[in-house]
């Protein structure tokens, strides 16, 4: 009795927590078309959402041509990020494993570097043949990495290793590829540190669809990723193919990040600090984390952003600084704090 009734307890704790991680994802969303190079008041702001002032004004300009897909793509790209963090890391066993772990950041970079050097970065998609050239490098790599760890019995450690691997070799040929870039180098960096300046409203089409396919097809996993917590043995006796769930879960994950990456670039630590934060807050059951960590997720990147936009303005820090500099001690305060 005293177990069940603990049970409820900590049912409603978790509806509430994440009553108010929603409203904290409201205010970053409000807070972040607010500020930027140019202030939006908030009445204006209102006025322009919901179309009570009918004439074209710079704030309506700013808001709907700029801002406002710029804002929603950090909302749906930390929750991406967060959420496939939480999966990977429950998959692997490993709290230090990370979106980026299974080699999908390198050869997106690869793909932006070779658009670059090879002059065919505005063409033939205009704008976004780069971001399509992410797209595909971040695609190749993980058909790639899941062809090689399918011949291992797709088992998660050697999926992580095999990762890995082709994370360092893809990072050398883009190092080559930079030496060989020269004036156009720093095109390349702008990708390693991510932007959401270049986000249009395309971008937020193709997000719209894949984004919330990707995060619910995570979601009706968590009984399968709350039973793997406990080992592959546990797993397997309780009918869970550990083979089936790894290949589905890295499907999943690579499709997300890759879209994520071909939108924003590469963001550190989104998906490796979002975790940990919600476990402090909800704990280890799946049920609770994942959508924990993906309003979290959403709200720190959507207010990392806005940060970036006001620091240095009228110009903008790239996204990846913030999320490193608040990061980082971050999860070195974690670290000391767990005491391993």
């Amino acid at each position: 009795m005293e177990s069940f009734n603990y049970y409820l307890k900590r049912r409603k704790l978790e509806k509430l927590i994440l009553t108010i991680l929603v409203i904290l994802v409201i205010f970053s969303f409000i807070l972040s078309l607010c500020v930027g190079a140019v202030d939006i008041p908030l009445n204006n702001l209102i006025a322009v959402l919901l179309r009570f002032n009918p004439n074209e004004s710079v704030y309506t300009k700013i808001l709907v041509d700029v801002r406002l897909p710029r804002v929603i793509a950090t909302l749906f790209i930390g929750a991406a990020l967060a959420t496939s963090g939480v999966s990977l890391q429950t998959l692997f066993r490993n709290q230090l494993a990370e979106p980026y772990i299974l080699g999908i950041a390198s050869g997106a970079l690869l793909g932006v570097s070779m658009a670059i050097v090879f002059g065919i970065a505005h063409q033939p998609l205009g704008p976004y043949t780069i971001s399509f050239m992410a797209f595909f490098g971040a695609l190749f790599t993980t058909l790639a990495v899941y062809a090689i760890s399918k011949v291992f019995g797709l088992k998660p450690t050697s999926v992580l290793l095999i990762g890995l691997a082709f994370s360092f070799l893809l990072s050398s040929a883009v190092t080559f590829l930079e030496y060989l870039a020269a004036k156009d180098i720093h095109l390349i960096f702008a990708w390693l540190l991510g932007s959401f300046s270049g986000i249009h409203w395309i971008h937020i089409k193709i997000m719209a669809i894949v984004i919330p396919l990707g995060l619910l097809l995570l979601f009706i996993k968590v009984k399968d990723l709350n039973a793997i917590l406990l080992g592959e043995d546990y797993a397997k006796q309780l009918g869970i193919d550990v083979k089936k769930l790894t290949q589905y879960l890295i499907v999943v994950t690579s499709i997300l990040i890759s879209v994520s990456v071909a939108s924003a670039g590469i963001i550190g630590f989104v998906g490796l600090i979002i975790p940990h934060i919600a476990r402090l807050t909800v704990g280890h059951d799946n049920k609770a984390l994942m959508p924990a960590s993906a309003l979290i997720g959403a709200s720190f990147l959507s207010l990392s952003d806005a940060l970036s936009r006001v620091i240095a303005r009228p110009s903008e820090l790239p996204i990846g600084v913030i999320t490193s500099m608040i990061g980082a001690p971050l999860f070195i305060y974690l670290l000391l704090k767990k005491g391993s």
